[in-house]
């Protein structure tokens, strides 16, 4: 029997420990500025052990960074209910973390996380480890899958919101760093173990069984050698996380909701001119995915050091990352003819006179491994003259199998007829037979398929710079010159084999011999959700010897590509300091060049002997050069309080899909076989560019307190987004279906301002005894954006809100802390933003609703070096949820279940 805690009942078991910890209570003593090791930029690291000196930690990278920065400080001991990377960076101001699928994407949303850095996505922000770019096992976007990286062998995290002319520039809304562990942050060996078991409230909710959550990590860390010059740090970590999830996806395509012409009775063809209709929103389906998730996670790193004086540091580390998410969808699907406007229609129902449903299976386990070696030199030659250097090689691979299978009633018929209810916001519907839709009899196999997808990158980057009187800590006229390159091999190659089993008569089989007992429910309580006994089907399709109904023989090569990018930079910067003021000016030259192989079809050809004779091999190239200016100034009025300003020109160069694909077709859709989807590149896409404002006053009043205020804006030119444009009658391979058209365009303008709050407080600089044990942070960032975008009829369209830009987000996390009992309680919220936009019309635009998760922790060390930790994540299983803004309200698009998640470890020091 799973015992489940409600929200009230963590929040008061937090203010247990905390009461239970007052007495006697003894502040814990930390060292706010200890050494950290001989390495002249590692004198300011703070050794992390608890929540007081990570909050220590975080106001101090702040306080000394270079231009407009915010970090967040990783306890070496959990201080997190974190899993992931992208999990811990969420907390840092303006940044966010939103799923990365959703509406009509085909995998879970509650597990892939992209990482937004002021309101804008993965794809607009860079990613690095210690300064260095690494390769990405997405297919198509060059944001990093940073879930795969493990929390125990970074440090901190820094997000870099003013860039200089030494940075990438590819970092539109800033640079996502990731400092890892060094040996001589502490100077002592040291070993650190962590292990837990977690349950997760969704899982095995559904249909599969699963079992509880399990992660571990350890870190060694310690110098050595005579003079202790070398050091060492030796990190693994291991991770497995089950998920279920009932997702809803009633308003999933452009088409769910339907407005009907009152004079014609059909629907209207063009959505921007509602005047002749009765503005009733028609439910044309409901859509309904059950997934099971097991992700496993593993990891090993390796760092060498040597740093022998404060003049030399050199360092090389070694890394595996890898990834397996075994994951099985099962779908269902109502659908009406709509050939004519439903029965009775009133604003929240109406009665379709013919229906049917459709179903589908897919299990689609995917891989990701990822592989670096990096390496860093820096070396003091002079009194102020130094030399650094920089190379790093990562290799990533991706690989999908999908497995899919479907069955559906064979047409719209009277049997499948069913009326809808919106009053609750969302389609209910209740069907005239549901004995008729619950008899396994009526769904005739629809397809059979085996699809297989690779993608690989190879990364390899080389930088150098030389420097003179460069710096913060240094003070006059001082320069700083650089060079680096980069090249990039990026593969992808899809196959697909698909068919029909076929009786002896040649007819199409039923599901009858193809039916697992598992039924879940859907919204009318008569009808169940039937799932495809895929097994069976697929060993009877292997025995009959796989007949191809099909030539499949295009979609092995269409959207196939080989892409070689190639990036030089060379810059040069000058600052000048004083005991106050800090200026620094640079000028970077950046080029871009990309060779890409791909296969295009040319229909003068014949198709024989097969489709994939129509294609040829093709050539694409795409080069651009920028000159991009940055200049950074900073003055420090004493007293703790500083005034920083920053402008500088970035670039966003184009994911590497948008330019290699020709055209990839999807045919039948997974549960909707009268829709293909098409997605089209643009080779004539030009990257985004943007001058970007910054401006921050701060306050550091104490070691651990800190308040500021920061504004931005940027001026964005060539902003990509995905048009989706809806086509009637498209004719592929002899029949007609309605397809759904996507394509990377650039906007013509763009531009995102927005105001960020920030305040962290120890408790212990202003009180004592019970308070002073309380640390405290908070922030809020406010965001508006705009965009004008070209419609699918070349109509100008001005949009409030980029995609994926929240208008508000806010973190908050109050900390209790003495000697051995620690407690901690947090709160995250991303606003309403929009997740998508239709060129067809504002109609079809999808919003995802605001969202906040509480998470809390507590702790107590039980023996010296011993910690028990008790932590829980989506305390209160916030779902996610997306929503079309129709004539007569919100109305649902997707409603995705999200598990509460409560872990049980130990932590060890040694």
């Amino acid at each position: 029997m799973k015992h489940k805690i409600t929200f009230h009942q963590a929040v008061a078991a937090c203010a247990l420990i905390a009461g239970f910890a007052a007495t006697p209570l003894h502040a814990e003593t930390t060292k706010d500025d200890p050494k950290a090791g001989k390495e002249g930029d590692r004198e300011n690291t703070i050794v992390v052990t608890g929540y007081r000196s990570s909050n220590t930690a975080t106001i101090e990278a702040k306080r000394n960074a270079t231009g407009i920065t915010d970090s967040i400080a990783q306890d070496q001991a959990g201080l997190l209910p974190d899993l992931t990377i992208a999990q811990v960076a969420q907390r840092i101001p303006g940044v966010a973390l939103v799923p990365d699928f959703g509406t009509s994407n085909d995998r879970s949303p509650d597990l892939a996380e992209s990482v937004l850095i002021r309101g804008m996505g993965s794809s607009y922000n860079l990613v690095t480890f210690d300064g260095l770019p690494l390769a990405t096992t997405s297919q198509d976007s060059r944001g990093a899958r940073i879930e795969l990286l493990p929390p125990s062998f970074i440090s901190r995290i820094d997000v870099v919101k003013t860039i200089t002319a030494n940075l990438d520039p590819h970092a539109l809304s800033g640079q996502l760093d990731l400092i890892t562990a060094s040996a001589f942050d502490t100077n002592e060996t040291s070993l650190i173990t962590r292990a837990s078991i977690g349950d997760n409230s969704a899982a095995g909710s559904n249909d599969v069984k699963q079992g509880k959550n399990l992660r571990a990590d350890a870190t060694f860390s310690s110098p050595f050698g005579q003079n202790k010059d070398f050091g060492i740090v030796v990190s693994g970590s291991f991770s497995r996380f089950y998920s279920s999830n009932y997702d809803q996806k009633p308003g999933a395509v452009d088409n769910s909701y339907r407005l009907y012409d009152r004079d014609t009775n059909k629907e209207i063809s063009d959505y921007n001119d509602l005047s002749n209709t009765n503005g009733y929103s028609a439910a044309s389906r409901n859509q309904i995915f059950v997934y099971d998730d097991k992700v496993t996670r593993a990891s090993g790193i390796v760092k060498l050091e040597y740093n022998p004086s404060e003049a030399t540091y050199a360092s090389i580390y070694t890394g595996y990352f890898y990834q397996k998410e075994d994951e099985v969808r099962n779908e269902y699907l109502a659908s009406a003819d709509t050939g004519s406007a439903p029965l009775d229609q009133t604003a929240t129902s109406g009665t379709w006179a013919k229906g049917k449903t459709a179903l589908g299976y897919s299990h689609q386990p995917q891989k990701r491994e990822t592989f670096v070696v990096s390496g860093i030199l820096d070396q003091q030659m002079g009194d102020n003259f130094a030399a650094h250097l920089r190379a790093t090689h990562s290799r990533a691979r991706l690989n999908t199998i999908r497995d899919r299978s479907k069955f559906s009633m064979n047409k719209n018929t009277a049997d499948g007829a069913f009326s809808y209810d919106l009053s609750a916001g969302y389609p209910v519907l209740s069907f005239d037979d549901p004995d008729y839709d619950n008899d396994p009899a009526n769904y005739l196999e629809g397809y059979i398929q085996h699809i297989t997808q690779r993608a690989a990158q190879n990364l390899t980057f080389f930088g150098g710079n030389i420097d003179n009187n460069f710096g913060r800590n240094e003070t006059g006229l001082g320069f700083n010159i650089g060079a680096s390159f980069q090249t990039t091999d990026q593969s992808y190659d899809q196959g697909r084999v698909g068919g029909l089993l076929l009786d002896a008569n040649g007819d199409k089989r039923t599901m009858e011999d193809f039916v697992r007992p598992t039924r879940l429910k859907t919204t009318d309580p008569n009808v169940d959700f039937l799932f495809i006994d895929d097994a069976a089907y697929r060993d009877a399709w292997i025995a009959a010897g796989y007949p191809n109904t099909g030539d499949d023989s295009d979609t092995d090569i269409s959207s196939d590509y080989q892409l070689n990018e190639k990036v030089y930079a060379a810059y040069a910067e000058s600052d000048y300091k004083t005991d106050n003021l800090y200026i620094r000016a640079g000028l970077r030259f950046d080029s871009t060049k990309n060779k890409i192989d791909l296969w295009a079809q040319d229909d003068n050809l014949p198709a024989e002997p097969n489709d994939a004779a129509q294609y040829v091999r093709t050539h694409r190239e795409a080069d651009y050069h920028y000159l991009l200016p940055s200049v950074i100034a900073s003055y420090d009025f004493g007293s703790g309080v500083m005034l920083r300003a920053g402008y500088s020109k970035t670039i966003g160069r184009p994911n590497f899909s948008y330019y290699a694909i020709s055209e990839s077709i999807g045919l039948p859709e997974d549960s909707d076989e009268n829709y293909i989807s098409i997605t089209r590149g643009n080779a004539d896409l030009k990257p985004r560019t943007s001058n970007n404002f910054d401006a921050s006053l701060e306050w550091y009043p104490s070691t651990g307190s800190m308040f500021s205020v920061a504004a931005f804006y940027k001026d964005m030119k060539n902003l990509i987004f995905m048009q989706n444009i809806t086509q009637d009658n498209y004719e592929y391979k002899g029949e007609l279906y309605t397809a759904r058209i996507n394509t990377p365009m650039n906007s013509q303008s763009a531009s995102l301002k927005g105001v960020e709050l920030s305040a962290r407080q120890d408790f212990r600089d202003i009180a004592s005894g019970f308070f002073s044990n309380f640390v405290a942070s908070a922030n809020a960032t406010f965001i508006q954006g705009k965009q004008t975008v070209v419609q699918g009829d070349e109509s100008i369209r001005h949009v409030d809100g980029l995609e994926a830009q929240p208008k508000y987000l806010a973190n908050a996390t109050l900390s209790y802390e003495n000697r051995s009992f620690g407690a901690s309680i947090a709160y995250n919220y991303v606003g309403d933003y929009l997740k998508s936009i239709n060129e067809d019309s504002e109609a079809f635009d999808i919003f995802s609703k605001g969202r906040g998760e509480f998470s809390a922790q507590m702790r107590w060390e039980a023996l010296d070096g011993v910690t028990f930790i008790l932590e829980g994540q989506n305390l209160t299983k916030s779902e996610i949820e997306y929503y079309r803004k129709m004539p007569t309200g919100r109305l649902l698009a997707e409603r995705s279940q999200k598990g509460r998640v409560i872990w049980l470890g130990v932590n060890a020091r040694f």
